[in-house]
Formats: C-alpha cells, sequence, structure tokens
C-alpha cells in the first residue's frame, strides 16, 4: 500500500536517485512537519522492501534511494494508475486499514492532508468507525502530540480487518491465476492491501496441505483460509503478534497434523516460526474450512462435541424445520448428508467469529427469502452449540440447502392452465413451464370460454394467461414467454402449496394487531424504530425491559434483513413474555446494516416454542416472498388496513 504523500516521496527520491535527501528537506516539499515525514518514510520503506527496491537510511546524511530503471518505470506506471480516495466508503476504508494495520502516529491532520479533507470530516468519519470498531472490543484513541490509534487484542483486530478492508489501497496489476478458486477482485485486494510474498505464502500453505492430505477446500473455504492467513502474516511482518489463548485450555479442533505442516511451510518459506497462540490461530481457521474431496477418510474436525453431536444436531434442526414448514424433511438423504458436511465447520466458525462469505447471497435472498427468513429460526441451535450467534452468510448456505431440498420435493404441485391463444399454443406454454419448474404437473390445459367448469378438475394453483381472472387465492398471472418473473413467481406458489398446514389459526389471530403496527412517515432510523417498538411491546407485557438491548444486540452482531426491503429483527427466548408480532412500514427505507428496509416484522416470539413459530413462519413465507403481498403492505394507509391485508395474506382469517 502506498499513499498519496508515500507516492510524492518515492518521485522525490527518484529525482535524486543515489543523492542523499533529508527528513527536512522532504519536509519543505512536501509542505509537512518533519515528524510527519517520519510517519511516511516508513510506508515508503515497507514498500520499497516489497518491490525489491533498495532505500537507506544513512544517520546524519539522509535516505538514498538506488533504484534501477526498470524500478523507476514501474513507479511511474503505479503514479498514472494510482486513483485517489474520495469516497465516503473509500474514505472509511482507508482510515480503517491505516488504524488496524498498525500505525499508531497518524493525527486528524495527516489524514486531512491525505485525503483532502477538513479534519471535521475525518473526525466524523474515526466517531462512525469508532462504533464499528466497539463490535470487536477494539477502542480509538486519540492522544494529543501522539495521534490516532486503536488498542484492542490481537484475534478480534484480524477479524474487524476481514471485514471492513475490502477496498483496494493499492493498484498493483494481477495478471497471474494463483487458483480457480479465487476471484480476481479478491486477488487485487489481497495482493495489494496484505502484500504479494504474503498472498503468495498462503497460497503455496494451502496447496501444500491439500497435497499431503489429499484433499480440497470448498471454494468458499479456500477463499476464507486465504485472507486470514493474509491477514496474519501483515500483521506478524508489521511486529503485532496474538499473546493470549484464543481456543480453550487444551481444546484440539483441527488435525493437529495440519498445524505442524503449515509451521514447516512457513519457516521454510518466510523463516517464520510461530508460538502456541499463533498456532491456534491456524488450528482454529483450518477447523472452519470445510473439506470439498475426502476420498481417504481423512478428519478435517476431530473435536468431540462436534463429531459426535453432529448427526444429533443436524437432525434436531431438520425436525425443528419439519414442523414449521409442515414437510418431512428428515428422510431426505441428500439434505442430511449436506447439513451434515456443513455444521461443524458452521458451528466453529461461529464460536470463534470466523467468517466465510457465501458468493450467492443476493441471490438466496431474491430466490429464497421466505426460507431465508425461516431458517433465522436456528439462531437458538447456533446459542446452544457455538454460544454465538450466526452471521447471514452461514444462515444462506442452510438456507441454500433447504431451498433445493424443497424444490426437489417428491410431492408434485398440480396446476392447470388457463390458454388465450388455442390449445396448441398453451401446451407449448405447458411444457415450458413443467421444463422449468420441476415441482409442477399441468394436470389440464383449459380454454378462457370452459372457465365456468373449472371446479371439475383437480388443482392446487391456476397458472392464467388471462390478466384479470381470479379464483380465490389459487391464480398466478403469467405471460406466454414464461419470464424469469413469472418461474419466481410460480416457484413461490409451488412453495406455499407444499409447506401450507391446515391446523386452525384462531389460536394465533392475536399475535398480529392494529395496537402493534406502525406506520412511520417521517425519516427516522433503525435504532429509534427498534426502540420504540420495543418499549410499547415492554409496556403491554409482552417483552421484558430487557428484550431492545437484546435485539439490537442480535442486529449488531448481523443485520436480520431477508431480502426485497424487508427485516426480521428478533431477540432470545428467554426476554419474551407472550408472544407478539410488531409490523411497521416506512414511508422512508432506513439503512438496515447496509441494506435499506421499508417493512419491517419486530418478532416477539420464542423460537422454542414450536406451535407459535410454526404458526407465524407457515404462514409467513406466503407474504415475504411474493412481491406482489409485500407491495399490498406498502401501499397501505392505515393500521386497520394493514392488520386486515397481513391477516388476510396469513389466511388468519
Amino acid at each position: 500500500m502506498l499513499s498519496e504523500r508515500g507516492l510524492q516521496i518515492v518521485e522525490k527520491l527518484i529525482e535524486n536517485n543515489r543523492v542523499p535527501i533529508t527528513s527536512k528537506m522532504l519536509a519543505l516539499y512536501l509542505g509537512v512537519s518533519e515528524r510527519s515525514v517520519k510517519t511516511y518514510i516508513k510506508e515508503v520503506s515497507d514498500f520499497c522492501q516489497e518491490q525489491g527496491m533498495t532505500l537507506e537510511r544513512k544517520p546524519g546524511i539522509g535516505f538514498v534511494a538506488d533504484f534501477t530503471e526498470e524500478q523507476i518505470q514501474q513507479i511511474n506506471t503505479l503514479k498514472r494508475n494510482k486513483k485517489i480516495v474520495m469516497s465516503k466508503k473509500q474514505r472509511m476504508a482507508y482510515i480503517m486499514y491505516i488504524l488496524l494495520s498498525g500505525w499508531n502516529n497518524y493525527t486528524l491532520s495527516l489524514f486531512s492532508e491525505e485525503l483532502d479533507v477538513s479534519k471535521k470530516i475525518i473526525g466524523d468519519d474515526i466517531n462512525t468507525i469508532s462504533r464499528e470498531l466497539r463490535k470487536y472490543g477494539i477502542k480509538i484513541n486519540r492522544v494529543a502530540g501522539h495521534g490516532v490509534f486503536i488498542t484492542g487484542d490481537e484475534f478480534s483486530i484480524r477479524k474487524a480487518m476481514k471485514n471492513y478492508c475490502t477496498y483496494a489501497l493499492n493498484s498493483e496489476e494481477v495478471k497471474k491465476v494463483y487458483d480457480y478458486r479465487i476471484r480476481s477482485e479478491e486477488e487485487g485486494l489481497w495482493i495489494n492491501n496484505y502484500g504479494k510474498e504474503n498472498f503468495e505464502t498462503a497460497v503455496e500453505v494451502i496447496h501444500s496441505v491439500e497435497k499431503v492430505f489429499q484433499i480440497s477446500y470448498a471454494d468458499y473455504s479456500f477463499r476464507m483460509l486465504m485472507e486470514y492467513l493474509c491477514i496474519q502474516l501483515f500483521r506478524m511482518k508489521m511486529g503485532n503478534f496474538i499473546t493470549d489463548d484464543v481456543v480453550g485450555v487444551e481444546v484440539q479442533l483441527s488435525n493437529s497434523s495440519i498445524i505442524e505442516l503449515v509451521e514447516d511451510c512457513y519457516y521454510k518459506l518466510r523463516k517464520i516460526t510461530l508460538d502456541k497462540f499463533e498456532r491456534q490461530y491456524i488450528d482454529i481457521l483450518f477447523a472452519s474450512a470445510a473439506v470439498q474431496v475426502n476420498d481417504n477418510g481423512f478428519k478435517a474436525v476431530v473435536i468431540e462435541e462436534y463429531e459426535e453431536k453432529n448427526k444429533n444436531i443436524c437432525m434436531e434442526m431438520l425436525e425443528y424445520l419439519s414442523e414449521i414448514l409442515n414437510v418431512n424433511l428428515t428422510n431426505n438423504e441428500l439434505l442430511k448428508t449436506s447439513l451434515e458436511g456443513f455444521l461443524p465447520q458452521s458451528l466453529i466458525r461461529t464460536a470463534y467469529g470466523i467468517q466465510a462469505e457465501n458468493p450467492f447471497l443476493g441471490d438466496i435472498r431474491e430466490m429464497y427469502s421466505g426460507i431465508f427468513a425461516t431458517c433465522f429460526t436456528l439462531d437458538k441451535f447456533y446459542a446452544q452449540y457455538s454460544r454465538k450467534i450466526p452471521t447471514d452468510h452461514e444462515i444462506s448456505f442452510i438456507a441454500l440447502f433447504l431451498g433445493g431440498a424443497l424444490h426437489r420435493n417428491i410431492k408434485c404441485v398440480k396446476a392447470v392452465l388457463i390458454g388465450t391463444s388455442g390449445i396448441a399454443a398453451a401446451n407449448i406454454v405447458a411444457r415450458k413451464i413443467e421444463r422449468v419448474v420441476d415441482d409442477v404437473q399441468i394436470t389440464a390445459i383449459i380454454p378462457a370460454e370452459k372457465l365456468k367448469h373449472i371446479d371439475d378438475y383437480e388443482f392446487d394453483i391456476i397458472l392464467s394467461m388471462l390478466p384479470d381472472y381470479e379464483y380465490q387465492d389459487k391464480v398466478v398471472h403469467i405471460s406466454p414467454m414464461v419470464s424469469k418473473a413469472d418461474q419466481k413467481n410460480i416457484k413461490d406458489a409451488c412453495f406455499e402449496v407444499l409447506t401450507q398446514s391446515n391446523s386452525e389459526r384462531n389460536d394465533f389471530v392475536e399475535m398480529i394487531d392494529r395496537d402493534h403496527i406502525m406506520l412511520v412517515r417521517h425519516k427516522t432510523d433503525r435504532e429509534s424504530i427498534l426502540q420504540e417498538a420495543c418499549r410499547k411491546l415492554s409496556t403491554d407485557g409482552y417483552v421484558t425491559e430487557e428484550f431492545y438491548k437484546d435485539v439490537l444486540k442480535r442486529e449488531n452482531i448481523e443485520p436480520t434483513t431477508i431480502g426485497n426491503g424487508v427485516a426480521i429483527p428478533h431477540g432470545m427466548p428467554e426476554n419474551v413474555i407472550q408472544p407478539k408480532i410488531f409490523v411497521i412500514k416506512l414511508t422512508y427505507p432506513v439503512n438496515w446494516g447496509g441494506k435499506m428496509v421499508n417493512v419491517i416484522f419486530l418478532l416477539a416470539l420464542n423460537f422454542n416454542n414450536i406451535e407459535t413459530t410454526k404458526a407465524f413462519f407457515s404462514d409467513f413465507l406466503r407474504i415475504v416472498s411474493s412481491e406482489e403481498k409485500l407491495d399490498k403492505i406498502r401501499n397501505t394507509d392505515s393500521a386497520e388496513q394493514l392488520e386486515l391485508i397481513i391477516k388476510e395474506e396469513l389466511h388468519w382469517i
């Protein structure tokens, strides 16, 4: 990483190549203090070392560069490609990177000069960053005459770097493909932020583990290992090491031979020796990584708690989800195998705060929004077995398994197709529907003139090319082209049929009422909304006073957005006295952990109570999976109207 100021110093060194230049001369050239020059010189020195460029500091003489013509040309290329950090996100990412990297002598003035904004803006940025880092127990300190720096435990700092250092702050072009599992933008990010040498070491270490143990890590696990290893190597090079126990006394998570192999690779490649705490870091990382190919019986995880209980935990989850969704999932062998292979590493990642990213998270939110929402109820299993709340990435993996299983369910949805252009054309549409939507069986094609006899046919849903035709709540309007939107609507209707429960809802209809529906017509923020709603629930005796803190804590760990502009904040069971759903509709969407939200279902539910959870979620899916139904909610003008619409869509009246 080379900042704008750092680049200016390198330019001056090139101008004086092989000729000494003092700190005072550099300060005059840059228009900054000598103290500032010392800060940037460290950055330039690290850069030169990484690029194999010679830069010597001669006491009493100054700095002497000995750059080759090829290296000077490389710097000129860098100058042409250098992008100034200008956007707020990039500016904050830069500040975050500087602080988390271990620089302890940056001042507000330095940041202001470097980023070309006022000190007030920098101060506001740092206040925002401070709130974010607080989640990791990291504190930002401002000391007059010294600068801005962070304090916190090393393990937490590395996890924060993984989460927040998401912009490449250098512009070195990456031409080589090191591994097909790494995306090109990730290569650029890690090489530019953590150094090419560290990146290449991480690649070689993981490849060595795979070769020796004849295994292959899943794509998402490989990328996870790469980034955390790059961060470890980068931090250790900066002189920052883990100094406390991070695993637990006498706890072994992964195969000890993996740790020994990684340690050997580090020493051979970089002459790095790991102490017991850095070995624990390696232990956690490789225990968190899922193995893709495991033909030789290799066990990536040997810890008894997860190994022995894994199948039982998976079965508990499947039985729980089966109850909520009204579908027997326990006999689905592919789903069981997928969950059993995923869960041990997921529990470990959650327990230690290691983040593995699901590249399909956005697609899952869109395609399986109802299932994704339902899988949030699995928080209770993670809280029990990991003592922590899972990220939305972990939840999305399970939603992906579950969504695939439900769409492969042997139970088929019977549909009749109402055509508009003759039987021959309708037959083509019917065959296309059956080809692209596995759950559907077209049992009959009905021309428009025979609609009065539709009750003579057996069907679960009606697929109509007539735009104005309605029949109870069973009609899905489609176009003759069967667009992607049509396919999604058909799949949503099939899912609703496959998971619909016939049980009575009379006992649960009071979970939603107009006194606990709020229409917010002014601009606000997430915390204010939650505080007001939780206060009302507490005053009315549905939750304890601790519920708000509980909900906010859950949101700060991972936002509960499920796609389609919907969030489902919730707390832990012990703070729920009586089940209630608080519905909030916003005129102005709010930022909810990076996603814009305008419909909120605050769930005061005890997820341990299967009856109330099932009563809500088995019907709730029909709302969050449908853009049409959500639009009805968004277009309401009163609490009374909103209550009626929701209960109608839930089939509670």
